[in-house]
């Protein structure tokens, strides 16, 4: 499976043309259906992926408990796989797929090349590097200074956000892991909720009042 120039230029319609005309040829596109790895924990990187369509959730794990960490969105590259393309150590995180993504797999010798031979893909690193520091940033503050129905309550505004839905598809047990706590408390915490009128749990999903 290949992606047309047109395709690419409309993901990323500022990299110059050589940069695009190496993508086509040296980059693989892959489709990936939902709730797939993209990377592993523990693995050894050979590629920089960038998504181009979908959705990845990038997370830790630590004591067979995960953790989210924050999510990947179309146009995208995965940052935390860019830092490991240069120290050669097996990854610390996990990158799963939330819904089905195609994902163009750049090859890391080439990647480091052309991070220092095209102005373009350093800019594209750095601004997603940018942004997903402030995404973690954001998690480390909720973290310390929310309480655990805040962290929930938007935990379950961003899964809306993210899938355009007031339909959540997504377990206690799922959301206890994200958040690194227990499912007994998120199903206390989701019963209070639903009192309160902001939520209504149903046998397969969670449907929000307000999204």
């Amino acid at each position: 499976m290949t992606i047309d120039s047109i395709e690419l230029s409309k993901c990323f319609p500022f990299i110059e043309k050589e940069l695009k005309d190496d993508f086509l040829l040296f980059g693989e596109l892959k489709n990936i259906p939902k709730g797939q790895y993209v990377v592993k924990q523990g693995s050894y990187l050979s590629f920089l992926p960038i998504i181009l369509d979908g959705l990845i959730k990038m997370y830790a794990e630590e004591d067979e408990l995960e953790f989210l960490l924050y999510y990947i969105h179309p146009n995208q590259c995965c940052i935390l796989s860019f830092n490991h393309l240069f120290d050669q150590e097996a990854v610390r995180f996990s990158a799963k797929t939330e819904k089905d993504t195609t994902v163009l797999c750049l090859p890391v010798n080439k990647v480091k090349e052309w991070f220092v031979k095209y102005p373009s893909f350093s800019k594209i690193v750095l601004k997603d590097f940018q942004r997903n520091y402030e995404d973690l940033l954001n998690t480390t503050k909720q973290i310390v200074c929310y309480k655990i129905e805040d962290r929930l309550k938007e935990y379950l505004l961003q899964k809306a956000k993210l899938t355009s839905k007031n339909q959540i598809e997504v377990s206690h047990k799922q959301i206890a892991s994200d958040l690194g706590t227990s499912r007994e408390v998120i199903t206390r915490i989701i019963k209070k909720l639903q009192k309160s009128g902001m939520l209504i749990q149903h046998k397969r999903h969670i449907q929000l009042s307000v999204a």
